[in-house]
C-alpha cells in the first residue's frame, strides 16, 4: 500500500483549522434554524408571529343580482341616451356620466366587499358591427356581471357592470 508524501506541519494545521472553522459556523446556524422553527408564537417578536382572523367574512351578506342590474343599466341608458345625437367632442364626457349614473345607482345596492367595475362604450352609429369582449379571474360563487345596450339613428352605447367580492 502507498502512503501519501508527507505534509508539512503547518500546512496541515491550516486546513484543519479553517475545516474546524467551517464546520463551527454551519453548526451555529443549524441551531439558529433549529431553535427558531421550534420557537412558539408568544415567544417570536410582533412581526414575525402570524395572526389568522377568524371573524372576516367568507360569504357575502348581500348578493349581486344581474337581472336587477340589468334593468337599472337599460334605465340609464335610455334616460341619458334617448333623443341624443353621436358628437364626438361630447362622447367622451357622456361615457363619463353613464358609467358615474350606473356605479352610483350600483352602490345604491349596499353590496357589502364588493369591488364594482363600470365599462361603458359610445361609438357613432353607421350600420357597422361591433364586438365587445372582457376577462378575469373570478370566484363564480360570489361574483357576477350584467350588461345592457342602447341604440337609436345616431350613437349605439354597450355598458356593463362587474361585481367582485372581495375576501
Amino acid at each position: 500500500m502507498m502512503e501519501p508524501p508527507p505534509q508539512s506541519t503547518a500546512a496541515a494545521s491550516v486546513v484543519s483549522g479553517s475545516t474546524t472553522a467551517k464546520i463551527e459556523t454551519l453548526l451555529e446556524a443549524h441551531e439558529t434554524l433549529s431553535a427558531t422553527a421550534d420557537a412558539k408564537p408568544e415567544d417570536l417578536p410582533p412581526h414575525e408571529r402570524v395572526v389568522v382572523h377568524t371573524d372576516v367574512p367568507y360569504a357575502p351578506k348581500s348578493r349581486f343580482f344581474p337581472g336587477k342590474a340589468k334593468e337599472m343599466i337599460s334605465a340609464i341608458l335610455r334616460e341619458k341616451l334617448s333623443g341624443a345625437t353621436y358628437d364626438a367632442d361630447t362622447a367622451p364626457m357622456m361615457v363619463r356620466d353613464i358609467t358615474d349614473a350606473i356605479k352610483t345607482k350600483l352602490k345604491d345596492m349596499n353590496l357589502e366587499r364588493y369591488k364594482l367595475v363600470v365599462q361603458a362604450v359610445l361609438g357613432e352609429q353607421r350600420g357597422q358591427g361591433f364586438q365587445m369582449s372582457c376577462r378575469c379571474f373570478w370566484d363564480s360563487n360570489t361574483d357576477n356581471y350584467a350588461h345592457a345596450s342602447f341604440t337609436n339613428d345616431s350613437i349605439f352605447c354597450v355598458a356593463g357592470a362587474f361585481a367582485m367580492y372581495l375576501y
